[in-house]
Formats: structure tokens, sequence, C-alpha cells
């Protein structure tokens, strides 16, 4: 148990530095750019891995479409991440990915929670985001008083 909770911290410091140096990509090439080229290596890098390993990939035999939209998912979210990083800074973006994880964990797990406990955890991700929303308007008042 305890090699998965350090494999998962190694996993969360991993997407922290890789969506900040992402974010840095994004301002020479663009977002969507940025993540064309984030997904290129990430390919040549599978590519390596499974030849190493000697497994051939193969596509699920799931008649259901919907397995291969993960792909497509987390593409979009490289891309969308690469142009907030630049806008809101990588800890007020990483906050913000994060309550939105948490907000969509909630979403699916509302039946298993009691109203209240629910209604806790809700006002809790809402708590967060509104304090960075909080916070982005005030630097933004701030710099626009200085100018």
């Amino acid at each position: 148990m305890t090699l998965y909770i350090l494999l998962a911290l190694l996993n969360g410091f991993c997407i922290a530095i890789s969506r900040i140096w992402n974010g840095q990509l994004a301002s020479y090439y663009g977002a969507f750019r940025a993540s064309y080229v984030n997904h290129i290596i990430g390919f040549l890098f599978l590519s390596i891995v499974m030849l190493l390993l000697l497994e051939p990939p193969q596509l699920a035999t799931s008649s259901n479409i919907f397995v291969y939209l993960g792909g497509f998912i987390g593409a979009f979210y490289v891309a969308i991440n690469s142009l907030i990083m630049s806008r809101l800074g990588s800890t007020n973006t990483m906050i913000l990915v994060i309550s939105g994880q948490m907000g969509f964990g909630l979403l699916l797990d509302s039946s298993a929670n009691s109203n209240s406990e629910l209604l806790l955890k809700v006002l809790g991700v809402m708590s967060i985001v509104i304090g960075v929303y909080l916070k982005q308007a005030i630097q933004q008042k701030q710099a626009s008083l200085a100018s």
C-alpha cells in the first residue's frame, strides 16, 4: 500500500511539473501546438517502452466507442491547461484543476453520500474556487491601480 501511495504522490509531482513545462512550451507555440508536441513526444516514448517490453499495442475489442474518449479528453486537458497556465499561474491552475476533479468526483459519488455530507463537500470545493477567483480579482485590481 505504501508503494502505491508514494507512486500517487510521484504522479502528482509529475503532473504538476509537466503542466508547468507544457505551459512554458505554449508561450512559444500556442496551447494547441504545444499539446500536439507534448503528445508526439509521449507517443514516441510509449512506443519505445512498448518495443522494449515486446508488447504490441492492441485495440480494445469492445464495441463501445466511448472507451477511446480518454485519449481525446486527455489531449483536450493538456491543451486547455497549457492555455490557462500562462494566464493564472501554476498554483492557481493546479488548485482549480484539482477542484474540478473533486467536483466531478462528488458528482459521481453523490449517491453514496448523505445529503449533509455532500453539501459540506460541495461547499468545500466552492470555497476553494471562490478563494482563487477573489485572489485573481484582487491581483488584477492592484495591477490596474499600479499602472
